[in-house]
């Protein structure tokens, strides 16, 4: 629509390509063969109990079709939730192929069972026991934002603590240098989906291909280092809280990660349209920026979850301005604001 393109043109304006960012996106793991290399809990366990050992290689495993907005469905997922990662070495870091026979004879022994396929398959390490070569493969224990290759719903999960390694349908965005939890604050909004779903490819009833080509054309801004902080407090309290409502299956943290998510693309907003957001009085960030002041990126997921309910108790009281504007939003703003609302819904 000409109002949804007005609106695509002056954000593709304000940002950056993302193959202009220092950020790096690789495919998930493939192995050749899932049978032999995808195990469920009750194996894990049972192999880590026979040797401990086995607990170094033995990696939760992330489908792409479990990855969701600020969230993953690894608990809900069939039993096939880890991986055996006999990664093939990094040469070119010294780091030497794992050694499955001599150094954890139990997993061997998992192999040897499937030796046939494995043998044969074309993607294989210089070892039929060891996982193709990866030159990344240490990067799926960095911090990274985890995303499918094929969705519906554009979601978007920043990995901090899980480890978790994506199977060949998902793809990782990492980097050193650059905020990946206002990343995924942006690739999240309803900014996003507004503008750049359809510079995705739609294979049918809506689902999107987000390879690395069409990834890395899309502008994003870059937000400022108060900008930045903000959204390093918010996102892992929004994924604290909706990771702890799938847990206990609780109505009230639902409804703690709704609000969250809501606050967060106001504010993605406001990095985009401050100015038009001053003059409505709907600008939110001064709002919200007091009641992370508290706020420790490294506290336990237990201490985050507190932390969202706090911030929820304070922000949506019926006379505190956070909740308020949320409210006015689509109210005040109808030719802008209830557009990017509306059109950038999942």
């Amino acid at each position: 629509t000409p109002e949804r393109y007005r609106i695509k043109v002056e954000v593709e304006r304000q940002g950056l390509p993302l193959e202009k960012w220092q950020i790096a996106i690789y495919r998930g793991i493939l192995t050749g063969y899932n049978d032999a290399f995808y195990i469920g809990t009750e194996d894990r366990n049972k192999f880590i109990a026979e040797d401990s050992r086995c607990a170094e290689l033995i990696v939760p495993l992330l489908r792409g079709r479990y990855v969701d907005k600020f969230a993953t469905q690894w608990e809900k997922a069939e039993d096939e939730k880890w991986m055996i990662n006999s990664h093939n070495g990094v040469k070119e870091l010294g780091i030497p192929p794992v050694n499955l026979r001599d150094d954890y004879p139990v997993l061997w022994n998992h192999l040897v069972a499937h030796e046939e396929k494995l043998t044969t398959r074309l993607d294989k390490g210089d070892h039929w026991s060891n996982l193709r070569n990866c030159a990344y493969i240490n990067d799926f224990q960095k911090v990274k934002i985890i995303y499918p290759e094929i969705t519906k719903r554009l979601g978007f999960f920043l990995d901090k603590g899980n480890g978790f390694y994506p199977n060949n349908k998902a793809f990782i965005l990492t980097s050193e240098a650059e905020s990946l939890a206002y990343l995924a604050a942006a690739l999240n909004s309803t900014v996003f989906r507004c503008c750049f779903k359809d510079d995705f490819p739609n294979l049918g009833e809506d689902r999107r291909e987000l390879r690395k080509i069409f990834m890395d054309k899309i502008p994003i801004k870059k937000p400022t280092a108060q900008q930045a902080a903000l959204f390093e407090a918010l996102v892992p309290m929004v994924q604290a809280a909706k990771a702890e409502s799938q847990k206990a299956d609780c109505s009230e943290l639902k409804s703690v990660a709704s609000f969250l998510e809501e606050v967060i693309d106001a504010c993605v907003m406001e990095v985009y349209f401050a100015d038009h957001m001053a003059e409505h009085r709907l600008g939110i960030m001064t709002h919200v920026t007091p009641l992370l002041e508290d706020f420790d990126a490294a506290a336990s997921p237990a201490e985050q979850v507190a932390a969202a309910q706090q911030f929820y108790a304070q922000a949506n009281d019926s006379k505190h301005p956070i909740r308020n504007i949320l409210i006015r939003i689509p109210v005040d703003s109808p030719d802008l604001l209830a557009v990017i609302q509306r059109e950038g819904a999942v």
